[in-house]
C-alpha cells in the first residue's frame, strides 16, 4: 500500500472542507443561509480501501471522491425587524422563488412589492403563492401567519410553502436560495406556521466554524508532514542502495 495516495486523498478532502468552512464564514450574516457540511470517508474505510488495492493507480480510485457537500437544513435563530412584510417559518418549510431556469428555495422571507406589484424576495425574484405569483395593487396589506395575504379586508393570495424529504440535498444558489439539486418535494399537505416580523438567521456557528478550520489545517499539515517523511525515507533508502 501506498501511504502517500491515502495522505494526498486526505488532503484533498481537507482542501474541501475548508472551502466550505470559508463559505460558512462568508454567509454568517446571510439571512436564511444555511452552512454546508463535507461528508467524506472516515480515515478507517479509506485506509482499507487503499490497503486492498495492489496498485498507486487502483488505490486512488478505490478511495472515491475526494469529497461531497451537503447542507445543514436546520432553522437558524430568529431576529426581531418590527416590518410587517419580514416573515420567517416557523418549522419545516420554504418560500418557493420563480426565476427564468426554473423555481429556486429560500428560508429568506424578506419581502416587498417591486414597481410591477409583485411580491418579491432574495434578488428581486418573485415569490410563488398557490396559484402562481403574487401581484397585488398598490393598497396596504397583511401577511397572516397561515400565509394568507390581506388586502383591503379580503384574502387575495397564499403564500406557497414547500417541504423536502431530503433538504440537505439542496443545491446553493446564492442569496440565501437553493436549487432543488438531489432532493424531492415532499408532496404531503402542511400548514405552514409563520412568525409575522421576524427574520431568521443564518444557522451558522462562526466560533465552531473557526476551530473546524484549525482542526482541518493542523490535519493537512500532518498529512503534508507524512508524505514529506515518506519522501525522505524514500531518498535515503536508494542512496543505501546505491552504495552496494
Amino acid at each position: 500500500m501506498d501511504i502517500t495516495v491515502v495522505a494526498a486523498h486526505a488532503m484533498q478532502q481537507d482542501a474541501a472542507r475548508l472551502q466550505g468552512i470559508a463559505q460558512n464564514l462568508g454567509n454568517a450574516l446571510t439571512p436564511g443561509y444555511k452552512k454546508q457540511l463535507s461528508v467524506g470517508a472516515g480515515f478507517a474505510a479509506q485506509f482499507s480501501a487503499a490497503g486492498a488495492a495492489s496498485a498507486p493507480a487502483q488505490a486512488s480510485q478505490a478511495l472515491g471522491a475526494p469529497m461531497r457537500v451537503v447542507l445543514d437544513a436546520s432553522s437558524g435563530t430568529l431576529r426581531g425587524t418590527g416590518n410587517g412584510s419580514d416573515v420567517a417559518i416557523d418549522g419545516d418549510g420554504f418560500f418557493e422563488l420563480s426565476t427564468p431556469s426554473g423555481p429556486l428555495y429560500t428560508r429568506r422571507g424578506a419581502l416587498r412589492l417591486d414597481a410591477a406589484g409583485r411580491l418579491v424576495g432574495p434578488q428581486e425574484r418573485p415569490v410563488m403563492g398557490s396559484s402562481g405569483t403574487v401581484v397585488l395593487n398598490g393598497d396596504p396589506f397583511k401577511i397572516m401567519p397561515n400565509g394568507d395575504i390581506v388586502q383591503g379586508g379580503s384574502t387575495v393570495a397564499r403564500l406557497r410553502l414547500v417541504r423536502f424529504q431530503e433538504p440537505g440535498l439542496l443545491e446553493p444558489a446564492g442569496a440565501g436560495s437553493y436549487a432543488l439539486g438531489g432532493a424531492t418535494l415532499d408532496e404531503a399537505p402542511f400548514v405552514p406556521r409563520l412568525r409575522i416580523g421576524y427574520e431568521e438567521n443564518s444557522n451558522v456557528d462562526s466560533a465552531r466554524e473557526m476551530v473546524n478550520m484549525t482542526e482541518t489545517m493542523r490535519h493537512f499539515e500532518a498529512m503534508q508532514k507524512i508524505v514529506q517523511g515518506y519522501d525522505e525515507l524514500l531518498e535515503k533508502s536508494i542512496r543505501k542502495l546505491g552504495e552496494f
